[in-house]
């Protein structure tokens, strides 16, 4: 079972990695325990027999894990929502009720890099409540999401430039603008 990792950095690079040793890969398995700490580390270093690569991870928009077998027990405790990477050719409806959101979230980093998520969850009854979701996207340490074929993306906020929700709001929290896009 190969594992396989895209790494993403914010000049829009992509580096990608394969791994099919079994032992290697529990080790990698085993950092996603301390995923959390990922993107506030000082170095990220990928190493084989032919090279190294030192990245510095405040620099990297996104890493995805790619692997057959469920990660959750290695993950820490997820956050209010649950997000999947959607495919290319995948239109996801939007459905809002009054306690739930499950809809089309397009993130946008610096550099030009973006991942279009299917993202559902809780929603808050009041405007301001609604604000505080969308804005914990942007303060966590990390955000995770399944990838489709199985594994998972690990996504560093601090490099967010935006936040596309496939959805209109019926009354804006206070402070925001109310604009019609070109």
């Amino acid at each position: 079972m190969p594992l396989n990792v895209t790494i993403v950095t914010t000049a829009n690079r992509t580096r990608r990695y394969t791994q099919t040793d079994t032992l290697c890969i529990q080790e990698v398995l085993d950092a996603l325990h301390r995923s959390g700490q990922l993107f506030s580390s000082r170095t990220l270093i990928i190493g084989s027999d032919r090279e190294t690569e030192i990245f510095t991870p405040s620099a990297i928009t996104r890493v995805e894990i790619a692997v057959e077998q469920n990660l959750d027990a290695y993950l820490p405790p997820g956050g209010r929502f649950q997000m999947r990477k959607l495919a290319a050719d995948e239109t996801p409806e939007t459905q809002i009720s009054d306690t739930d959101f499950s809809g089309r979230v397009d993130f946008y980093f610096a550099g030009g890099d973006t991942v279009a998520l299917l993202v559902s969850g809780p929603r808050s009854n009041d405007a301001s409540g609604r604000l505080m979701n969308l804005t914990r996207l942007f303060e966590q340490a990390v955000l995770h999401y399944e990838l489709p074929g199985g594994g998972i993306g690990l996504i560093n906020p601090a490099n967010l430039t935006r936040i596309q929700i496939a959805a209109g709001v019926e009354k804006l929290p206070v402070g925001s603008w109310q604009l019609q896009a070109l």
